[in-house]
This record gives structure tokens, C-alpha cells and sequence, in this order.
């Protein structure tokens, strides 16, 4: 009979859920598969971003359990550092408009968590924590995948320490402060910005012109998007605590690799 640390699943077997639904999120970027049977107002037009939510979380969370465990905090942070330089190669090749790599966010919340350890080992907690900030700021400046809200996320589950419960709530939380009250942020921020230039006359306008739209598609697409994500709280539950199968490096090399073999795939199907 298999022991209770050897039920549930491994962190590989959560890291190759989590490659899967990073495959399908970027084939509906890339290819709109969607695009014959839905417009784009339609909420199903969106199903392959649906599915692709899974995959960020599943990330982040292997990244500040990385923090955590890792033997040797400073190679670590290089792994990161090297892929998040190499994987911008095939992204702006992909997204020659704006392709933002994930892997950047991550190593800024990897070193933003190292200053802020180092600052406790060294008795200067609030250096550390100003570090730690800038750490995270950091990854909306440099047009980190998910921006600051995706370091802060990775921080977030850091923090939570080891018990597997308070981490998922940190997740949980995290999530819907980006994927809710971010994107709805996001929408009606244009509204807001007339008021100091414009007033409340234009304001109120705006705001009434944008009430329909946000009703019939916005709020349930965020809504959407936010429950998609947040069901990756039900694998990662499951979490044994294992490394489980399978090279470190495969998931390093799989995230620029299959970007390049998805933009391959694009630019033979416009050739024909």
C-alpha cells in the first residue's frame, strides 16, 4: 500500500498539467481556433483563454516553493535570470507587440525574495522589504508576463510559509485581485482619468457609455477568467510534497521551445 506521501501528485505531474494548458492558452492567442463559430463579443470566442488560465498559478507556485527549497539560492536565481533573457528571444519574434515573458516576473520575485531573507539574516528586515517591493514593482516596469500583480503572487505564496492550506488562500486571493478587480479596474480606469482633465460631466458620460458593454460581456468574461484560474487550487491540493519524474530543465526549455514551434506552425499555414 503506497504511503500518504506517495498519493496525490508530484510537482512534475502539476508542472506538465500546467505545460498543457500553456500550450492551449497560446494556441487560441496565436490562432483564434474559435474565430469561425463565435465573434469576438461572445464569450465562448474565448474558451482556449479560459483553459489557459490554469497554467500561470500552477507556476508561481513552483517558483516560491523553489525559494523555498532550493539547495543553492543563487544558482537558482541565474536559471531564471538566463531563461527569462533567452525565452524574450522567441516572444518578440511571437508578439512583436508586446510579447512579455513570464519567466521575468518570476526571477524578479526570485530576487525579491532573496533581498528580503538576506535582510532578515542580516538584521535589516526593512531593507529588506524595500528591496523586496522593488523587486516587485520592478516586473510591471520591465513588462513582466502578469506584471507586478504576478510577482506579487509568487511573494504572496512565499510568504504563506509551508502550510499548504494558508498558501493556497494566498494564491487564491492573489488570483482574484488580478484577474477581478484588476481587469475591472482596468476597464473603467479610462472613466476615471476624465475627471481630473474633464469633470464629472464627462465622467458620468463615459460611465454610462461603458455600463452596457461591461454588464453583457466584460464583467462575466473577468468573472470567467477568474474561475478558471482558481481552479487550479483543486490540483494543486493534491500537492504530495514530491519532486516527482522529469528534468528540471525540461520545463525551462519548454516555454521558448513551444512558442517557436506554435509561431512555425503559424507561418506555414499564412504561406499556404
Amino acid at each position: 500500500m503506497a504511503s500518504l506521501r506517495e498519493k496525490g501528485l508530484s510537482a512534475s505531474a502539476l508542472k506538465y498539467l500546467a505545460a498543457v494548458f500553456m500550450v492551449i492558452d497560446h494556441v487560441g492567442m496565436l490562432f483564434t481556433p474559435l474565430a469561425p463559430f463565435f465573434p469576438t463579443d461572445d464569450l465562448r470566442y474565448y474558451l482556449f483563454r479560459y483553459l489557459g488560465r490554469l497554467a500561470f498559478p500552477i507556476f508561481a507556485f513552483f517558483v516560491a516553493e523553489g525559494c523555498r527549497h532550493t539547495h543553492n539560492y543563487r544558482a537558482y536565481l541565474t536559471r531564471l535570470g538566463v531563461f527569462a533573457l533567452v525565452t524574450q528571444v522567441p516572444l518578440v519574434i511571437v508578439q512583436p507587440h508586446g510579447g512579455r515573458s513570464i519567466v521575468v516576473t518570476f526571477f524578479l520575485a526570485a530576487l525579491g525574495i532573496g533581498c528580503w531573507e538576506e535582510g532578515i539574516r542580516r538584521g535589516r528586515r526593512a531593507l529588506g522589504a524595500v528591496l523586496l517591493c522593488a523587486c516587485v514593482l520592478s516586473a510591471q516596469l520591465l513588462q513582466g508576463d502578469y506584471g507586478w500583480l504576478g510577482a506579487a503572487t509568487v511573494v504572496a505564496v512565499y510568504l504563506a510559509g509551508e502550510d499548504r492550506r494558508r498558501q493556497l488562500i494566498a494564491l487564491g486571493a492573489s488570483l482574484v485581485c488580478y484577474y477581478l478587480l484588476g481587469t475591472v479596474w482596468a476597464y473603467w480606469d479610462p472613466a476615471v482619468a476624465l475627471l481630473p482633465s474633464q469633470g464629472w460631466a464627462a465622467f458620468l458620460l463615459e460611465l454610462n457609455h461603458r455600463i452596457p458593454y461591461f454588464r453583457r460581456f466584460y464583467l462575466p468574461y473577468s468573472l470567467l477568467m477568474t474561475a478558471f484560474a482558481c481552479l487550479t487550487l483543486l490540483p494543486l491540493s493534491l500537492y504530495n510534497g514530491q519532486r516527482g519524474k522529469g528534468g528540471r530543465w525540461f520545463f525551462y526549455w519548454f516555454y521558448p521551445g513551444h512558442l517557436v514551434v506554435l509561431w512555425l506552425i503559424q507561418v506555414l499555414i499564412s504561406s499556404m
